[in-house]
């Protein structure tokens, strides 16, 4: 037992002071010398061209949790950019604006074309407080498809990539309204070659400080300045005796995350419409409302 006992001591001193002997050949004693410094710490930083099954202003490692586009989603992310000039904590707020622009930057080369004109909404998140003061800077661009309908979020399971260009469905063409009152209650898109009694015609950008701010003096100037655009008539007196207009603000979530602009949809007071009206012209968009 002695034996043993002496054994295992000087088993020990080998590796804590080169004992019993010497330390065998390549082993110096020295235990810090060889050893390489820790990398740095990673910050954390999530990918682009992924999806998720949510939408949030703001994200963390811990509530990171991407799925495959193929898979049933209702966010992609278009991109994953850091955000310039953005320094101390207090700049999170601030950079709220920034992000927005950013973004939509980004959503318009993603989806080739402005992201606005599509049945889209697009939610900058931001790294979460404790993630920001940690010296996350990114912002990530997640777009979602909303129905034409009711306005919900739409469960995909492809790509909205290039959703914008030439032949995409995602963008704002001809539609059917339902109207009860005042109000438009849904919208139902539909081929210009078919019959319809709305097509869309542009958007403006309000400066309002809010969305309830917005009057419907305010959105009748910017849609009729959009229309009269679009079909290339004047935009004088005349224009409301010649068209009117459905006008669609974003919602109160999409106004706080940055998106001012209202979509203005051609109306001609329910009439039929056969063929898109771009560049119609005085010619076709006669005088023959009285206001």
């Amino acid at each position: 037992m002695r034996r043993w006992a002496a054994t295992l001591t000087c088993t020990f001193l080998l590796f804590t002071a080169s004992a019993c002997g010497g330390a065998p050949k390549g082993i110096d004693g020295d235990l810090t010398d060889d050893w390489a410094p820790p990398a740095p710490a990673a910050q954390f930083r999530p990918a682009a061209g992924t999806c998720h099954d949510d939408l949030s202003p703001e994200g963390s490692l811990d509530d990171y949790a991407p799925i495959p586009c193929t898979a049933a989603h209702v966010a992609e992310s278009a991109a994953v950019v850091d955000l310039p000039g953005a320094e101390g904590p207090k700049d999170r707020a601030r950079s709220a604006g920034d992000a927005f622009n950013t973004c939509s930057r980004q959503a318009d080369a993603f989806l080739g074309g402005d992201w606005r004109t599509g049945w889209l909404l697009l939610q900058p998140v931001l790294p979460s407080p404790a993630a920001w003061n940690g010296g996350a800077r990114w912002v990530r661009c997640d777009l979602a498809e909303v129905s034409p309908l009711d306005g919900r979020v739409i469960n995909r399971k492809t790509s909205l990539k290039a959703g914008l260009k030439a032949g995409g469905g995602l963008r704002m063409t001809c539609a059917n309204p339902t109207i009860k009152g005042e109000q438009v209650t849904e919208m139902h898109p539909v081929t210009c070659s078919k019959s319809h009694t709305s097509e869309f015609a542009g958007l403006f950008t309000t400066t309002a400080k809010t969305s309830g701010a917005v009057s419907e003096n305010q959105v009748a100037k910017g849609c009729d300045a959009a229309i009269a655009r679009f079909t290339r008539i004047p935009d004088d007196g005349s224009i409301t005796a010649r068209v009117g207009w459905l006008g669609f603000p974003p919602d109160d979530s999409s106004w706080a995350a940055g998106d001012h602009s209202i979509r203005c949809f051609l109306w001609l007071n329910g009439e039929k419409m056969t063929g898109s009206y771009r560049n119609a012209g005085p010619a076709k968009l006669k005088i023959h409302y009285t206001s």
